[in-house]
């Protein structure tokens, strides 16, 4: 059989942006697909049953077809964007997961296989004993190739179907027994897989004179695996031991009290085998003991910190595995303490509160840098006050930011990490939140006039169509304060859904400038200016614009299931998904300046692997007037310069956006979002491992790596931003991309590399 490929579709991607030039698509028929199976050596694959679904969409809605003699089948499809899994007896799965197919096309595809090779034997006991039941799980290191599964039988003899060839790991585990994992190379007929019972772990501990110690405290964590981890643990005159252990790498922490007041603690790495007790002794007979530490705590112009929670720990290096050790104690009237169990070593000792448990201050010192003489403390930043209700008396339960009090005389303590301006948010039961700017310092403890709550006042109102008329039932309505217009950090709900005649309530808002926002998916927005003086409103949405048109790759597939959304101004945002012919309709709030973004991350999740390249698409700014309608086609982009940008570490809520030309640095949260919003966003992340892979770490969606993919030749103004105690440090840095280049970008994280503290 002869083929032809000229109706083959290529990945030919186009520049960001609509396509006039292009036929624009709309309502397609189905295209045939033609595919033929091939073993290596070309020849056809009888009988290969073929699954395609749509990349959209979970593998459960895939349609089925069957090679005919000559390797041959076809489907009908909608045009779209597709993947395929192709099984055959012999034959290793084969997934493709970038099948495009345009309107109009006659699309073939030669779909390829390798021969599978034979990955089986027997798993036994340590004396030999055939195991039955035992799940067993081949992971290829080549991601392409599938994970395969079998299960022993009553002799312990197991054997893979569609096993590929090269390394990869073999996972054994069942119930009460100990996991297994071997690093293979298939083929492998007649493999013998060992398995043995949970095991157990004896640990003691012995103090610095080599004596055994009783009643030792400690804990174990996995290194490889949580599966199958036991809590179970025995008291013994040697030790603790852990029981029902899979075998593998743990590591112990373990102490003692070498006196009142006093804990040591260290940690030793341990593999335990299977069926087996281990034993690890934790010592600390390398470990020189302080002799008695005395001292008095006090400020520095010399008063006592009396009645204080005085702590100490022994300082270590970031990676260091040696023995860490902590003191504690309450300061005398005359600021005096002692210990008799500290490390000599150089230890940090912090003061807090006995109550509440606030930072007082902070020092670093050795226990031989003084004798029974004053410790001098430096305050730490807080900020420091009374809550009040109406009556200027303290309230009974009360909340600063994110910490609730429960103080008599309505005291509070806000711990600072920086200097800067600071909006506290103090709340109470049935009282209305307020809030107060004042200046913090890093070291120095500042005194807030007091807060008085007051019980608010109630505003009730409708929310109507623009004809002043028409109630819009189950609105959404939010009261906003105008610091969280862009930045949400307040730490209670503030919405409410009104009724079916649109009517709403909201009881104890504050008595000072609101926002009552409504961004709703039919009727449209409104960002009402609440006065402090109103009780009653009428909210008039004004109706949302349209945005309408087709996703495709560029090459005239239609691109089903991805979100195009629009960030506009005042926090009103709204989003949308393709349908099967890449068609959307996205509501945009009227007269206001926006963004539309597209992503398919999303799609990225539900497919096999190896995943495919991913689609980007520039920002495009559009701002259209109350029922406007405006047709817009988009597309990825194709061409320009790669730049990869490295952090040190993994950091959660680690963001970076790349806006185009010499942007200056911001200087609020709304300046902050309106360059996001305008931002080339960066690629979806790249998972390394499958979800199906028992390795797979649970951190893996946490980033320290970003790429920006086919970005345009210009010079633009990276910007990396990270939560910072209620604010945000933010670094800008310059990048020119001046050519089709790949360019890599380390960095440090904003706030230790002269970024900029973004707050209230």
């Amino acid at each position: 059989m002869r083929w032809s490929w000229v109706g083959l579709v290529a990945v030919v991607l186009a520049c960001a942006g609509t396509r006039p030039e292009l036929e624009t698509p709309g309502p397609a028929k189905d295209v045939t697909w033609m595919f033929r199976v091939v073993d290596p050596e070309g020849q056809p694959v009888p009988g290969a049953r073929v699954k395609i679904w749509r990349a959209d969409l979970s593998q459960e809605s895939a349609l089925l077809a069957t090679t005919n003699a000559q390797g041959t089948g076809a489907r009908l499809l909608k045009p779209g964007w597709y993947a395929a899994e192709v099984q055959a007896r012999g034959f290793v799965t084969a997934f493709r997961t970038d099948i495009r197919l345009a309107p109009d096309s006659r699309p073939r595809m030669e779909l390829r296989l390798a021969r599978s090779v034979p990955l089986s034997g027997r798993v036994v006991d340590v004396e030999g004993n055939p195991v039955s039941d035992v799940q067993l799980r081949f992971v290829p290191s080549n991601v392409g190739a599938p994970v395969v599964d079998a299960t022993s039988d009553k002799k312990g003899q197991f054997a893979f179907s569609g096993a590929d060839a090269g390394e990869g790991r073999l996972y054994s585990d069942k119930e009460e027994w100990s996991w297994q994992r071997l690093k293979i190379i298939a083929p492998q007929p007649e493999l013998t897989v060992v398995m043995g019972r949970r095991s157990s772990l004896l640990v003691r501990v012995v103090d610095t004179e080599g004596r055994v110690v009783p009643d030792a405290m400690g804990y174990i964590n996995p290194l490889e695996r949580w599966v199958g981890l036991s809590h179970e643990s025995a008291r013994t005159p040697e030790g603790t031991v852990f029981l029902r252990l899979a075998a593998q790498r743990y590591r112990v922490t373990a102490g003692y009290a070498p006196a009142a007041g006093c804990s040591w603690r260290r940690n030793v790495d341990v593999d335990v085998r299977p069926g087996q007790q281990a034993e690890i002794t934790v010592s600390f007979e390398d470990v020189t003991r302080a002799g008695p530490w005395r001292g008095r705590a006090v400020t520095p112009d010399g008063k006592p910190l009396a009645g204080l929670r005085l702590s100490a720990t022994a300082l270590k290096s970031p990676k260091d595995m040696g023995p860490r050790g902590e003191c504690e104690t309450l300061t005398a009237p005359d600021g005096s303490f002692e210990w008799l169990g500290a490390m000599a070593r150089p230890h940090k000792l912090e003061l807090r509160t006995e109550a509440s448990r606030r930072l007082m201050g902070v020092a670093e010192l050795s226990p031989s840098d003084v004798k029974d003489g004053p410790v001098v403390f430096q305050p730490t930043g807080t900020l420091e006050g009374r809550v009040l209700g109406p009556d200027g008396k303290p309230v009974p339960a009360y909340s600063v930011d994110w910490a609730g009090f429960h103080e008599p005389d309505g005291r509070f303590s806000r711990e600072l990490w920086a200097s800067r301006t600071y909006s506290l948010i103090a709340s109470a039961p049935k009282m209305a939140p307020t809030r107060v700017r004042v200046e913090g310092r890093e070291h120095e403890a500042r005194t807030v006039p007091d807060v008085t709550l007051d019980a608010g006042h109630s505003v009730v109102g409708r929310v109507m169509a623009a004809d002043g008329l028409t109630p819009v039932p189950k609105a959404r309505v939010e009261l906003v304060d105008p610091a969280d217009v862009y930045i949400r950090r307040s730490y209670f709900p503030h919405e409410l859904d009104a009724d079916m005649l649109g009517r709403f309530r909201f009881d104890r808002v504050p008595r000072r400038r609101q926002y009552l926002r409504v961004n709703d998916e039919k009727a449209g927005t409104i960002m009402y200016e609440l006065g402090a003086r109103e009780h009653r409103v009428d909210l008039a949405l004004k109706p949302d614009g349209a945005l309408e048109g087709f996703v495709t790759d560029g090459a005239r597939v239609p691109l089903a299931g991805v979100t195009v959304q629009v960030r506009c101004e005042d926090g009103l945002d709204a989003r949308t998904q393709t349908d099967e012919a890449g068609h959307y309709v996205l509501r945009v709030p009227a007269d206001r300046e926006c963004f539309v973004h597209v992503s398919e991350e999303q799609l990225r999740g539900r497919g096999p692997w190896p995943r495919p390249p991913p689609l980007v698409f520039s920002p495009q700014a559009v701002s259209l007037s109350p029922r406007e309608r405006e047709r817009r086609d988009l597309v990825p982009r194709s061409a320009g310069a790669t730049l990869r940008v490295h952090f040190p570490d993994l950091r959660e809520g680690l963001e970076t956006f790349l806006v185009s030309g010499n942007a200056r640095m911001p200087k609020t949260f709304a300046e902050l979002k309106a360059l996001q919003r305008s931002a080339f966003s960066n690629d979806p992340p790249s998972l390394y491992w499958r979800p199906d892979d028992p390795d797979m770490p649970g951190y893996q969606f946490l980033q320290k790596n970003f790429a920006f993919s086919h970005v345009p030749r210009n010079h633009f103004t990276l910007f990396a931003v990270e939560p910072q105690d209620t604010g945000f440090a933010v670094m800008r840095v310059p990048v020119d991309l001046s050519h089709e280049e790949t360019k890599s970008l380390p960095l440090g994280f904003p706030l230790k590399s002269g970024g900029a503290l973004l707050a209230e």
